[in-house]
């Protein structure tokens, strides 16, 4: 029996894109270590709901055949990655809507490197996704400690969310053993890790069950995997973190590495050898296998489903035959290839200068925009990939092929300051050559703000509201009187990761922003907000797990949310002839703060840009207070040349913090001096704002110096004091000091945000 819940959470998951979903009851975990356990995490919690996305095969089957670290098709894993952290981030955000406390966890990259109190391992994450998608059922461990699903073997990638909802658990596999210890992943291995170093066998016991299987030294195995370091030097016979820093500090980086233990692994059913189509590995048996048929016509249709979906601009199919005319020959990369499909991705911005002019000014949205458009093209491309394997097609995603003869073919090019992101998949599919154009033109709408705010809320967005241009300079006329003294002072890093920091320090007086610095006849601007859920911001660094990952990761994630909400207003309105460009901080009076997915924008960004919108009430922190979700969510602005009407800002309300004061006590460099309070006029509205001492907010959470905002409980053991002034030359000294494993990857909390009791009717938390 499954009941409706389960159902509706399963049937959710499946329309974002998991491949298999699961679900673990909480009493599967008693053998877990308390500090990497649900329970550890959430002592309510009762279920984990486990979601996989499995490999594309060719992508597995075909790349690392000459060198495990030269790779293409197999960087299909960072695409699977973000897609995964996608499914985690909105189911746990459908649970807590439902008012069930929930803790997404992230897919990768967030780990414990060393032992941490009582917890003894290394390359810890939060929770294990592995042994996790055993718990809820969806296979069993292979002797190289790898998930071994029925259905695709090793070739699956996990993600786990945490939640008190009672919700019905799979049963535990139990059909045929899907290791039989055929010995490859010990042949193959490029650092002998299932030989050299190996401690025995670890046991993994769920409900009577035993799951055996070696117990690696995890530092070995991250020689190429985690370290980058060249798998073709001499690996000596004892392998530990010192050793790999030595090295890479030697040697430098090669790049990462496939993970030969899973190209060659699949369980005895799914083993296909096929010599001649691949050297290492076997080809899967696949559940379905296509017909010599002609395509199903359906198919281009869901092609184009899926594309819309991700802001893709056209896709063209091209012919076996149009390839042959034109000399193109793909079996080299997939031996099976017929067919090649190019999806686009085409943005403009509305640039005041040159490209390099653009560029230089603002470095921040540039990237962005460089990695929406990655994403969104990838996102397409695994989801295009994974759609025709289910079909019986082979496809292969991130081709080694030049997509540049296959743009001229299909006439794509850059435009002036039209720019034109592409992904190519090669599929044994044989496709009729078609061409589906400008896939993101609409009509005309009656009510172009209406039409906007509909597209930001169907892309995700919780909230919206529109602000004048001529309102939000005036802010910035105000925010530049009040900080005109102040000066940044930014270090960025010469050296590579896991190597001593290099700074690299700057000093520049913090530069506040108009509207008409992104486009010179702004008349608008688009506000856009996306909460997130807030049990992780309740548990964060609270025993026993004392864990800080699920902060980070909703944080960027919500990040991420935003830049594609953002971008997809943008593209809106640019196809009803206006000019837009998104920004995560417009006037400039914000900061970041360090993840292990890079930096993302701090919770005081775009927050009066948003009370001027209407969309909430400033709060002593800096961020907005909203009735439906208090604190928790974050902002992106829009800034076009379409005149809008705009929102009433709302009053400040004296009454929301009160005495309270709890983020000033939190805040562990004095960033927030309630002496600094000042009164902005917005529209006429008084709003109180109490500007943040980025120099002193950075130190915490852009650098994570002190482990009291939170990077101490991910095991990092950096930790200085923030000195009373903060110069040029003592914030070099410090990062000369910093933990130079954690140092790219840092992972600390905002304990101004932390700290603070405000929570919105949706709250299930407070």
């Amino acid at each position: 029996m499954e009941t409706k819940l389960t159902s509706k959470v399963k049937e959710y998951a499946f329309s974002l894109g998991a491949d298999l979903v699961g679900v673990a009851n909480i009493e599967r975990y008693e053998n877990a270590p308390i500090k990497m356990s649900p329970q550890g995490i959430l002592p309510t919690a009762k279920s984990v709901i486990v979601c996989a996305i499995h490999h594309p095969d060719a992508a597995i089957e075909l790349d690392g055949e000459v060198h495990s670290q030269i790779m293409g098709p197999y960087r299909v894993q960072y695409i699977m990655n973000s897609k995964l952290d996608f499914l985690s981030f909105k189911i746990g955000r459908m649970l807590e809507d439902m008012r069930h406390k929930a803790v997404p966890i992230a897919s990768s990259n967030i780990w414990r490197y060393r032992g941490y109190k009582d917890l003894d391992a290394v390359f810890a994450p939060d929770i294990s996704h592995i042994y996790s998608a055993v718990a809820a059922g969806l296979g069993e461990l292979g002797w190289n400690g790898l998930c071994m699903t029925p259905e695709y073997g090793t070739r699956n990638r996990f993600v786990s969310i945490i939640t008190e909802a009672e919700l019905d658990p799979n049963p535990l596999y139990d059909g045929e053993k899907l290791c039989d210890m055929c010995g490859r992943c010990i042949e193959h291995c490029p650092t002998n890790a299932y030989r050299a170093e190996v401690n025995g066998v670890k046991d993994v016991v769920i409900e009577g069950k035993h799951h055996r299987f070696a117990n690696k030294n995890l530092w070995r195995c991250a020689w190429g995997e985690h370290f980058d370091i060249d798998l073709d030097l001499p690996i000596p016979d004892k392998v530990n973190e010192q050793v790999l820093l030595d090295r890479r500090q030697k040697h430098g980086s090669r790049g990462g590495e496939m993970g030969v233990c899973l190209k060659v692994c699949l369980p005895k059913h799914l083993r296909k050898p096929d010599p001649g189509y691949c050297k290492i590995a076997d080809r899967r048996n696949r559940h379905s296998i296509a017909s010599d048929l002609p395509m199903d016509r359906s198919n281009y249709d869901h092609i184009l489903r899926i594309s819309r979906t991700w802001d893709v601009d056209s896709v063209h199919f091209i012919s076996p035959e149009t390839l042959t005319e034109n000399n193109i020959d793909i079996t080299n990369d997939l031996p099976d290839g017929q067919s090649i499909i190019l999806v686009t991705e085409r943005y403009s911005l509305p640039l005041n200068g040159s490209e390099e002019e653009y560029k230089e000014k603002f470095p921040e949205i540039w990237h962005s925009y460089q990695r929406i458009t990655s994403f969104n093209t990838g996102f397409a491309e695994l989801d295009i990939c994974r759609f025709f394997e289910k079909q019986g097609y082979s496809t292969l995603p991130k081709t080694y092929m030049d997509h540049e003869p296959i743009r001229e073919l299909c006439g794509i090019k850059n435009e002036g300051n039209t720019l034109v992101y592409t992904a190519m998949i090669l599929t044994a599919a044989p496709v009729k050559d078609k061409a589906y154009t400008n896939l993101n033109k609409s009509s005309k709408p009656k009510d172009l703000k209406q039409e906007i705010i509909n597209v930001a809320l169907e892309k995700g967005g919780d909230m919206a509201g529109v602000a004048s241009a001529e309102t939000i300079d005036s802010i910035a006329e105000q925010l530049r009187d009040i900080r005109k003294d102040e000066k940044i002072i930014s270090a960025t890093d010469k050296n590579a990761p896991f190597n001593p920091y290099d700074p690299l320090i700057e000093i520049k007086k913090r530069a506040i922003r108009n509207t008409t610095d992104y486009i010179d006849d702004a008349k608008s601007v688009i506000i856009v907000g996306v909460h997130y859920p807030e049990t992780p911001v309740e548990r964060l660094g609270q025993p026993p797990a004392e864990a800080v990952g699920p902060y980070v990761f909703v944080q960027y994630e919500t990040n991420w949310q935003l830049g594609h909400v953002g971008y997809s207003v943008c593209q809106a309105l640019e196809n009803q002839g206006h000019k837009a460009v998104y920004t995560y901080d417009l006037t400039g009076a914000g900061s970041v703060v360090g993840s292990p997915r890079g930096q993302f924008a701090d919770a005081t960004c775009n927050t009066l840009e948003a009370v001027a919108a209407g969309l909430g009430t400033l709060a002593l922190n800096g961020s907005v207070n909203t009735e439906e979700f208090g604190i928790h969510q974050r902002f992106i602005a829009i800034v076009t040349d379409a005149e809008l009407e705009a929102d009433d800002a709302i009053a400040g309300n004296p009454e929301l913090c009160g005495d309270c004061g709890k983020c000033l006590k939190a805040c562990p460099t004095l960033a927030l001096k309630a002496d600094d309070m000042v009164d902005l006029d917005i529209n006429g509205v008084k709003v109180p704002y109490l500007p943040v001492d980025r120099n002193r907010c950075d130190w915490a959470s852009k650098y994570a110096l002190t482990s009291e905002d939170g990077n101490k409980f991910g095991g990092n053991v950096t930790d200085f004091p923030c000195p009373d002034e903060i110069t040029a030359e003592n914030l070099a000294e410090i990062l000369k000091q910093q933990d130079y494993v954690y140092k790219f990857r840092p992972v600390t909390g905002e304990s101004c945000i932390v700290s603070c009791p405000l929570s919105g009717s949706k709250s299930v938390v407070r």
